[in-house]
């Protein structure tokens, strides 16, 4: 049986002809005329993919593109490249492979084409963990039928492209931003905060997303809501809805709401007014950062610099020390008696 060409396994200037699932595809306009942007991946990661056509036939380049199912595999024949430190595909006579549309998901296994660095099983079970230390039932029961009620929460991306752009890509997000808020918070000295109202806006901030997205092959694709209303919008819906069959108190919903409503902080409308409101927004933007950097570091080779696709901004990978252990070592244990869940480090 031959041996499927993995996103991992290439490199420049790599002749590439295999099966991969394609996402995000849009028809952009260049100097050569029309041309197609979109993600390639498979279960080991995802690769930048720009389709040209053929030279003088760019026509086809529409016709590719309506024949580009979102989350489905497609073989792609193309030559990889490196584009301003990054690894891209480029498929210029290839493209005649795309107009035969996707193939036939029956005749493919799955564990091949789902990437997914997220697990699923863990986060959902430590966002339910989380949900449990909230003190106040009423506040504690709107958390909890949240994440009862939305099963996908714990499957969709947190987001189209940039940071958590995978299966399972929002629930690891949002474990992270009530990580990061609760660390905040503790860490923050001679400051009063409402922990209770901090965790639950964190554990909800980007509920919204959970009916943003819809599973579609072996991807997620984005639903017209998502561009028409964003996310925000939609999760207040929900929040305030199923606050209606809880005993939630008016307060409680209100300060709640607020954090939702604000955690994109100076970027939004209106501005977070609270400790816990800027807590949640700092640790939101901590999550959605890191990852950016880290996933265009990974791309950048030791000892180079360039532009983050992601981050949209410099990055620098720095050669690993040799004397540096590869992993970090472990934690020390907490012998506080109280429960919380934050890491040993903190």
């Amino acid at each position: 049986m031959e041996t499927k060409t993995t996103i991992l396994s290439i490199k420049d200037r790599d002749q590439v002809s295999d099966l991969f699932v394609i996402s995000n595809a849009e028809i952009r306009e260049g100097k050569r005329g029309q041309y197609i942007t979109c993600t390639l991946s498979d279960a080991t990661g995802t690769m930048a993919c720009k389709i040209w056509g053929a030279n003088g036939q760019n026509g086809q380049v529409t016709e590719a593109c309506n024949a580009i199912q979102e989350g489905m595999v497609h073989r792609i024949v193309g030559q990889a490249s490196v584009y301003n430190g990054e690894l891209q595909m480029s498929v210029n006579e290839g493209v005649e492979h795309l107009l035969e549309g996707p193939v036939d998901h029956a005749l493919l296994e799955a564990n091949a084409f789902v990437f997914s660095p997220a697990d699923c099983t863990k986060n959902r079970s430590e966002l339910f963990r989380m949900a449990t230390y909230i003190t106040r039932p009423g506040l504690r029961e709107l958390v909890e039928r949240v994440f009862t009620s939305y099963d996908t929460f714990f499957f969709a991306p947190a987001a189209r492209a940039k940071h958590h752009a995978y299966r399972g890509g929002l629930a690891e997000h949002t474990l992270e931003v009530a990580r990061y808020t609760e660390a905040f918070l503790a860490g923050a000295e001679g400051i009063s905060a409402d922990r209770d109202i901090a965790i639950a806006g964190a554990l909800l901030h980007d509920v919204g997303k959970a009916v943003c997205f819809a599973e579609q092959g072996f991807s997620y694709s984005q639903l017209p809501k998502y561009s028409l209303l964003g996310h925000i919008s939609p999760g207040i819906s929900i929040i305030e809805r199923i606050a209606g069959e809880t005993k939630i108190n008016e307060q409680d919903l209100s300060h709640l709401l607020h954090i939702v409503q604000t955690h994109h902080g100076p970027y939004g409308d209106p501005k977070p007014h609270t400790v816990e409101a800027w807590a949640v927004h700092q640790a939101d933007n901590t999550s959605a950062i890191l990852h950016e950097v880290a996933s265009d570091v990974e791309d950048t080779k030791p000892g180079e610099s360039r532009f983050g696709s992601r981050f949209k901004g410099p990055v620098y990978r720095y050669p690993a020390p040799e004397d540096t252990p590869k992993t970090c070592p472990p934690a020390p244990e907490v012998k506080s008696a109280k429960k919380s869940d934050l890491s040993p480090w903190f």
